[in-house]
């Protein structure tokens, strides 16, 4: 087949979605496809300007020119969202190349209304692979209201794609049953959970990480939320609890990455003087690995309301790098579909500030032992269930069952 697929953010963007399409693109040209990407001409994150369009893998990526505002309030984020759509629709009015599939995502939002016209105009199929679902997200996250008009159409909006779309792919039983609830016909949809993308292991001992040494961690206990600090990640339960630890020694929490809520972390440490917190920039996909081993469990944050509508996929790598997991979240979600399996992963919800510095201090009362032995499991878990080369495989049957 020749598939075209439509996202803002693509290789070598260091986005979650950017590495899941990267590494879909290319295992489809392993699998015989011809693949080609429509993506920005700018970096997401950082002040980048890519080339045009190149061959990366054997996947062709063409780049389109859109407004690139600095990425700190949400209506120049939109701007840039609303250009990038526009720009997409000029350079498909104008294509040549034949296309037997449309694979759209969720970013940026709406994107995939464009990939919906246009493969309905081609009388092709469209799928949508749905890493987060709108409105819902934006009001869950408290950026826009549930009863305005903006969030009325959006919802109109997303209905129609959900729809119309000839298959969709669903990252867990929550976004599942949500979609079906908004429209989508249950027949029409694939379940598949997100891969971990790191690119190797780290077998060293503790002591000798690069990562550790480079920053000083020394012995200390490192808490660490490595990735996007997005909305959709309310940080101020782990804030107030390294603020209540701030005396003993023992803790370090690492925040590492970039996001709409870095400023939130540098503002927290810097007010009250903390030194138990340490902020690293994005880690690049090659050493990813380095920095993830060099913590001794990993945070995961879901926010309250939010199950179904996002889907935060670094439980996989973390638990792929045999760490063990702090999850900060609602009760039940697909995360806790996870840990709730293998002993030793610490669970809260959100303000439960005094039970995670109690689960924290029983942690360092047997680090070694549970580090570990959890850690292991976790590695052993997700090796079977979430196998980068397996679930690539599953995505390539449901596209190819969509042109069927």
């Amino acid at each position: 087949m020749n598939i075209l697929i439509i996202t803002q953010v693509y290789f070598p963007d260091t986005a979650s979605v950017s590495q899941h399409l990267t590494d879909l693109a290319e295992h489809l040209v392993s699998k015989g496809h011809s693949v080609e990407v429509i993506s920005s001409l700018f970096g997401y994150d950082k002040d980048e300007v890519y080339t045009k369009k190149y061959n990366q893998n054997g996947v062709l990526i063409t780049r389109v020119r859109n407004t690139n505002f600095k990425k700190k309030y949400f209506f120049s984020r939109a701007i840039n969202f609303l250009s990038f759509n526009l720009a997409v629709c000029v350079n498909l009015a104008v294509r040549w190349r034949s296309v037997d599939l449309v694979l759209g995502t969720t970013v940026p939002p709406f994107s995939a209304l464009i990939g919906l016209t246009y493969s309905k105009i081609k009388k092709i199929p469209f799928c949508f692979w749905v890493m987060d679902l709108q409105p819902e997200l934006a009001i869950a996250s408290g950026l826009i209201k549930k009863k305005s008009i903006v969030a009325k159409f959006f919802k109109v909006l997303g209905d129609f794609i959900i729809r119309k779309s000839s298959k969709l792919i669903s990252l867990d039983r929550f976004m599942t049953d949500y979609l079906i609830q908004r429209g989508a016909s249950s027949s029409k949809i694939s379940q598949i959970p997100v891969w971990p993308v790191s690119e190797g292991f780290f077998d060293g001992i503790r002591s000798e990480n690069p990562f550790r040494i480079q920053h000083n961690y020394a012995d200390k206990i490192v808490i660490m939320f490595s990735g996007n600090h997005a909305h959709v990640h309310p940080l101020n339960t782990l804030l107030e609890t390294a603020l209540r630890l701030k005396d003993d020694q023992r803790f370090l929490f690492a925040f590492v990455g970039g996001g709409v809520r870095k400023k939130e972390v540098t503002a927290f440490r810097l007010k009250y003087k903390l030194s138990n917190i340490v902020q690293h920039e994005f880690q690049p996909r090659s050493t990813f690995h380095i920095a993830i081993a060099a913590s001794d469990i990993q945070v995961v944050v879901l926010g309250n309301g939010q199950v179904g509508f996002t889907h935060p996929n670094k439980v996989y790598g973390a638990m792929f790098l045999g760490k063990p997991i702090l999850y900060i979240g609602p009760k039940s979600s697909h995360i806790t579909d996870i840990l709730s399996k293998i002993h030793g992963n610490v669970m809260i919800m959100h303000n439960e500030i005094d039970l995670l510095i109690l689960k924290l201090l029983n942690f360092a009362e047997s680090y070694e032992d549970t580090d570990f032995i959890t850690g292991q499991k976790n590695q052993e878990y997700a090796k079977v269930n979430f196998s980068p080369n397996i679930l690539m495989d599953q995505m390539v049957s449901a596209l190819e069952s969509s042109k069927s």
